[in-house]
């Protein structure tokens, strides 16, 4: 079989910028653009505002000021620890609890930022950044039906698909879990490279899907929806790799059997996978983070498995005596919008980076990085031309080019003379989050680990 020399799957650029655009959460800075330069620049201004807020600690500015810039570099505990001391006062400032609220969602402490989204809307029930917030808090905690408790007139204005997606749900919560025996299941990868592939049953018709954290919910293809009678509930127009554009759509399957395992009630999205099939190989579906977060997911390269465990002790004890003397290092993550997994990291001898883990990079390169980073690190732009086999969820037609990595590194996990990617990433993506992403880290770099993420815990286990 001849397999694609690369498939791009950058999928929903476009939704994670939802949660958090709008006016800047600062009192004192402009609202974030495009032109903020790259990290250097930012990590002047940083030093600028650090040095004003240890001149004037109790101003309430110069405080919004140095954590708002933490925060756009990636500094979300320190952003925490600057912020959290103005939250103490009688009245506190909103841009304050908005931005704690905010950092709270990074790091997984949802009842946190609820309270810290309603606080804000207590005093302004208009607050749609407040609201977004609560949405995706429900989203993330599978609290689908809290979403009715809050003011329709006011989220009449959001205009986002996966509220429209969660409240097709009603009363019957998603992703309800059974096990057929063990609370543990085992699928083997049918296919490891290009992308690891494996058998899933949806609505009892067994297809080939891709695993990929680049993705958010579980995507049905588009002629395999129809097929099976799977209707939208909603739509919207996404960005994908290369900046190519196209319609998403938002549905509800019956079942998804990985496994021994069976999700019930189960939110998908729906898109023209059968583009990205590997070799001869028909993709139908593709596994997303949403669907790995109802797990303690470990993604086993070496082994050839995808190891599903139940989130809980009992799952956490299984992982421990699976991993017992392999474990490589234990990684901290952070969760922005629906799914961008979040890790500290380093590259040719620069630390404090922020990489966006997306194992949906198949092909030579293992790091994909935006023109920010090429500039900041001091990497020549490579030459680019449209290749054939390049192609993401928009489909192909859009130039790429490839570049040497020295060293690239998660933790203490260093990996030297890899290949990078320029190109893929959709135009803005170095800021469409809100802060500094420095690029991705894929395939060629997990393959050697036995990977796991941890949603209770926000942490990556990589193993041998």
């Amino acid at each position: 079989m001849k397999a694609r020399r690369l498939v791009v799957v950058v999928l929903l650029a476009a939704i994670a910028g939802v949660l958090w655009k709008g006016p800047g959460v600062a009192q004192m800075r402009a609202p974030l653009t495009e032109d903020r330069g790259n990290r250097g620049d930012v990590l002047e201004d940083l030093a600028l505002a650090e040095e004003a807020w240890r001149g004037h600690p109790g101003d309430t500015g110069a405080t919004m000021d140095y954590a708002t810039l933490l925060l756009e570099t990636g500094q979300f505990e320190r952003s925490f620890e600057v912020v959290d001391p103005l939250l103490l006062a009688e009245d506190p400032p909103p841009d304050a609890e908005l931005t704690a609220a905010r950092l709270c969602y990074f790091m997984g402490r949802y009842e946190e930022a609820e309270r810290l989204f309603r606080q804000v809307l207590d005093r302004n029930p208009s607050d749609q950044r407040a609201l977004r917030g609560l949405v995706f808090t429900y989203y993330q905690t599978n609290a689908f039906h809290r979403c009715a408790e809050l003011p329709r007139e006011e989220l009449a204005g959001l205009r986002l698909p996966h509220l429209d997606l969660m409240r097709a749900f009603e009363d019957d919560p998603p992703y309800r879990l059974a096990w057929d025996g063990p609370v543990r299941t085992e699928v083997p990868f049918v296919e490891s490279d290009p992308l690891p592939v494996i058998d899933v049953e949806i609505d009892g018709r067994k297809i080939a899907a891709i695993i990929d954290t680049g993705a958010d919910l579980f995507i049905l293809d588009t002629d395999t929806a129809e097929s099976l009678g799977v209707e939208s509930v909603a739509t919207m127009m996404a960005m994908f790799a290369g900046g190519k554009q196209g319609e998403i759509a938002f549905a509800r399957a019956d079942s998804l059997r990985l496994g021994t395992a069976t999700l019930r009630s189960v939110p998908i999205s729906i898109l023209p996978t059968r583009l990205l099939s590997l070799g001869e190989r028909q993709i139908e579906g593709i596994v997303g983070t949403s669907v790995l977060r109802q797990f303690l997911s470990t993604m086993d390269y070496p082994r050839g498995r995808l190891v599903l465990r139940e989130r809980s002790q009992a799952g956490l004890s299984d992982l421990e005596r699976g991993v017992a003397g392999t474990v490589e290092d234990e990684i901290p993550f952070y969760m922005q919008s629906t799914h961008s997994l979040l890790v500290h990291g380093s590259m040719n001898g620069h630390g404090g980076l922020l990489f966006h883990v997306d194992s949906g990079l198949a092909g030579v390169p293992a790091f994909g990085a935006p023109r920010e980073t090429m500039e900041y690190l001091g990497i020549p732009i490579p030459e680019v031309a449209v290749h054939e086999g390049v192609i993401g969820g928009g489909g192909g037609g859009f130039a790429t080019g490839t570049f040497p990595v020295a060293e690239l590194g998660l933790g203490r996990l260093v990996k030297k003379d890899l290949t990078g990617s320029f190109g893929g990433l959709p135009p803005g993506s170095y800021w469409h989050l809100g802060f500094i992403q420095d690029g991705l880290v894929s395939h060629n770099f997990l393959r050697e680990y036995a990977w796991t993420l941890d949603f209770d815990g926000m942490r990556m286990v990589f193993s041998r």
